[in-house]
């Protein structure tokens, strides 16, 4: 109920405030586990993905933003759970594939940190590994204009966004062997390549 709710007062704040676009969101499986890759430029970026979807998405969100008892029970409820930056965060791997097991839409920023330029990043490879892991399909999410709402650092202006969710992509696993570093790290870099695909068509048609 607080997900959806959240996302009614998000949809019509968007649409009314920040005249945002959506493309594709039927590209996002209606069930069954996916993983919803995106670039990251701002911290409005999960809410937007999440509101672009019609069914709820599930969210790594940095440790730091649970330290506070009443923000970390609404965001709980928003289907967050924390991830340590800049390590290996066993137990939110683990807590990852256990959601995609149940059927869920995991969020993602292949990236791991915000770009303060606006560019793509250099993927990290635990996307990667989550999608061999898994086994489950990827939608690549880009999203523009996020960064000039809330840019990291500033306060927030009225400006146009859109949201594009591209075609799933399916990874097979190697034959004869299980996937490994070189498997995660290449699927890391066809998940950004495919992200950069829709940038391209976007400033090609705004």
């Amino acid at each position: 109920m607080i997900y959806r709710l959240t996302w009614l007062f998000l949809r019509v704040l968007f649409h009314t405030l920040l005249r945002w676009r959506v493309y594709g969101s039927r590209n996002v499986p209606a069930s069954g586990p996916v993983i919803v890759a995106c670039n990251h430029v701002s911290n409005l970026d999960p809410p937007v993905v999440a509101v672009g979807m019609w069914r709820p998405g599930t969210f790594m969100a940095k440790e730091e933003l649970f330290g506070n008892p009443l923000f970390t029970w609404y965001i709980t409820r928003l289907n967050a759970f924390p991830v340590k930056r800049g390590t290996a965060d066993r137990a939110a791997l683990k807590r990852s594939l256990e959601f995609l097991e149940q059927g869920r839409a995991l969020v993602m920023f292949p990236e791991g940190t915000r770009s303060e330029t606006g560019e793509l990043r250099e993927p990290e490879m635990g996307v990667g590994m989550i999608v061999y892991r898994s086994g489950a399909p990827v939608v690549p999410v880009y999203i523009d204009g996020t960064d000039r709402v809330l840019p990291k650092g500033g306060g927030v202006r009225l400006a146009r966004i859109s949201i594009t969710y591209g075609e799933p992509i399916r990874f097979d696993p190697p034959e004869g062997r299980k996937a490994g570093r070189e498997e995660y790290e290449a699927a890391a870099r066809r998940i950004m390549a495919a992200i950069a695909e829709l940038r391209d068509r976007r400033r090609g048609n705004p």
